[in-house]
């Protein structure tokens, strides 16, 4: 297997962390730059261990200008990208009421606008070298199901999809594949104050889920790691939940 280059953003914590800890630790042929407002001891205990196998670079996603910059640098050092995984985003949870015009267009911002700005980037790459690539957006049931005080958040993920579906028709032909992932409550850093503070909306969320548990930063991890993988060849305008059975229902 040769070498595969992939950029993970938003990766210093929760599902982004685990995502990139997955492809580092599984293939010694991946090739990780890790994108993210800051940076922390796990990101650099993780530099340290795999050397070049992995870069931190600190950028905000909603700064596109310097975004375009970070990707043509990756491609100058490392080669062509093979894959993005665009996990980076935000959470607002307040009422319809509550959620000025500004707020909706700082989530649209920061979680759809962003990433069709590295998808976009990505693509016309691909497109001038004619290569195979792979964008993967990592929505959340939110998208598809109706939530109290998460519209904002909403709004933000099923947008996104919409862009992913449309985009994957366009460009399946180029062999560019997208596809989103969904994933439903899942144990990454703000659960344990979600059950300490919201004990009875995380019961509920427990009741409204088939499986009886929340899911792990690493089962989504895996997930991600195979869609966006060359195993994983024929499945473009998809979106694949992982959510213990929730949209089942």
């Amino acid at each position: 297997m040769s070498k595969r280059v992939g950029i993970v953003t938003g990766c210093g914590k929760g599902i982004g962390l685990a995502i990139v800890k997955n492809l580092l630790s599984k293939n010694e042929d991946n090739y990780i730059i890790g994108i993210s407002k800051s940076i922390n001891l796990e990101l650099k205990d993780l530099e340290k261990f795999y050397g070049e196998r992995f870069l931190f670079i600190k950028s905000k996603i909603d700064d596109t200008e310097k975004i375009n910059k970070i990707i043509d640098g990756i491609n100058q050092k490392y080669g062509l990208i093979n894959f993005v995984i665009c996990n980076a985003g935000i959470r607002s949870r307040l009422s319809i009421s509550e959620s000025s015009l500004d707020i909706y267009r700082n989530v649209l911002e920061i979680n759809t606008i962003s990433n069709i700005n590295i998808a976009k980037k990505f693509i016309s790459i691909s497109l001038e070298n004619r290569v195979a690539s792979n964008i993967l957006f990592v929505s959340s049931i939110v998208g598809s199901r109706g939530f109290d005080q998460l519209s904002t958040y909403a709004v933000s993920k099923s947008a996104l999809e919409g862009f992913m579906r449309s985009a994957a028709v366009e460009y399946a032909k180029y062999k560019i594949q997208l596809n989103c992932l969904a994933p439903g409550f899942i144990e990454s850093s703000y659960s344990e104050s979600f059950k300490q503070n919201k004990k009875d909306l995380y019961d509920w969320t427990i009741q409204q889920t088939p499986m009886g548990r929340w899911g792990k930063c690493e089962e989504i991890a895996d997930v991600a790691s195979f869609m966006i993988s060359e195993q994983n060849s024929y499945m473009t305008g998809t979106t694949i939940y992982s959510d213990g059975g929730w949209t089942a229902k």
